[in-house]
């Protein structure tokens, strides 16, 4: 390794370090998820995620101020550190039998994950050229998919002989090599550095005024609300009919959940590996920013025509495959030209507060429809194909000043 082009090197190191993060994310989101359900019912989902704008803007806030007082490298040790601990606790108190334990664990995995996923690539688009990053991001999340594939596979083997419970321990077990991995990578290759004056490095703002001043990142941010809304839709939907499908089977359900998780990114690696990296060579920035959400309308209204677990799971794995490898892809090159501020700031803003915020927004939304009386569970999938339809138009915009021919 210690051969390759330094740029290869981080690329290679980073994605080894999501590798392990993300299959520890399969061992707690699947049972995060039931345990929940179990606890307050399927239809309290909206209530706990209405929740997340809070908890994730004061994630955020927590590490705009340690990236300012603390730098990205011991930022993103503390942070990994941190979750992993928090996990441990969750499972020590649901092992103990405690019953408020399961919104807070539901909470932590939605907010843990992106944390420390867009952390990476802060770093890596910080390391890598325009060039090289064509060529690498499909790879990348490939190899960090990886993980996400065994994790996932494993969870679906051994929940129903080991429990729900154990797998979170699981979780938190694998955020040791995660950390080091990471922490390593840095140690060799150093930090980057914002081109400004160091009093203002170290001011810990979080970066809302970089909106202003860049319609990329209005563009982007408002898209990331709009492809996060259409999960949650898809997501609830979906929860419905497996709920429906497995009444009281804890262990039975965390299995199941597992295996479709674990065919989700079993279809991200083939986009990751193959996909991403071809139609990032051969086709316009923007044209593969527009693919997407013609993709999702077609998926989406076989979805309306014949709503069932079938067809609702396959909306759900496609929209999910493609968010994990070409969107990620397309999305990151996005962020590489840009500075520091950009790129460590304005993208945990978008990719860690507005990706969350907007499943919680549109969560509480449902949540406030649903106490007028109106079933909005039935409308779930035509809102979803209204939203993808908005985000098509939003592409226009976002691409509107991309340079095509930009190495």
């Amino acid at each position: 390794m210690l051969k390759l082009p330094k740029e290869y090197q981080v690329g290679l190191l980073m994605a080894c370090a999501a590798f392990f993060t993300l299959a520890g994310y399969e061992f707690v989101r699947s049972p995060a998820t039931v345990l929940f359900k179990n606890a307050y019912g399927a239809e309290n989902l909206p209530l706990v995620m209405a929740a997340m704008p809070l908890v994730v803007f004061g994630g955020v806030a927590l590490y705009g101020w340690m990236l300012g007082h603390l730098g990205p490298r011991r930022t993103l040790l503390a942070t990994s550190l941190g979750s992993g601990m928090l996990i441990f606790v969750c499972y020590l108190a649901l092992l103990s039998g405690s019953k408020i334990v399961t919104p807070i664990l539901f909470l932590t995995k939605e907010l843990y994950i992106v944390l420390l996923i867009e952390q990476y690539w802060s770093y890596i688009n910080s390391s890598l050229s325009p060039r090289t990053a064509k060529k690498l991001n499909g790879p990348i999340t490939g190899i960090a998919g990886l993980g996400g594939v065994l994790g996932a596979k494993l969870v679906a083997v051994s929940a129903e002989s080991l429990g729900a419970e154990t797998m979170l321990f699981a979780a938190a077990l694998l955020l040791i090599p995660a950390t080091f991995v990471s922490n390593l990578t840095f140690r060799m290759h150093g930090e980057p550095h914002p081109l400004i004056v160091e009093e203002e490095y170290k001011s810990p703002h979080m970066g809302w005024k970089l909106f202003k001043q860049s319609n990329t990142l209005s563009s982007l941010l408002i898209i990331v609300l709009a492809t996060q809304t259409i999960a949650v839709l898809l997501d609830f939907k979906f929860q419905m009919l497996v709920t429906s499908e497995y009444l009281d089977q804890t262990n039975s359900e965390t299995s199941f959940q597992g295996n479709f998780w674990g065919n989700v990114n079993l279809v991200s690696l083939i986009f990751q590996f193959i996909g991403a990296p071809l139609l990032l060579s051969f086709l316009t920035l923007r044209l593969v920013h527009l693919l997407l959400p013609l993709a999702h309308i077609v998926a989406i209204g076989i979805a309306i025509a014949e709503p069932n677990i079938f067809t609702v799971g396959m909306a759900l794995l496609l929209f999910k495959a493609f968010d994990y490898s070409i969107f990620r892809a397309a999305k990151e090159l996005l962020y590489v030209p840009m500075e520091f501020d950009a790129r460590y700031r304005a993208k945990q803003i978008i990719d860690v507060f507005c990706y969350r915020t907007a499943k919680g927004g549109s969560s509480l939304l449902i949540a406030i429809i649903h106490k007028t009386g109106l079933v909005m569970s039935n409308y779930y999938l035509m809102a979803g194909f209204a939203v993808t339809f908005f985000w098509l138009l939003l592409v226009f915009p976002l691409t509107k000043k991309i340079n095509t021919n930009q190495d």
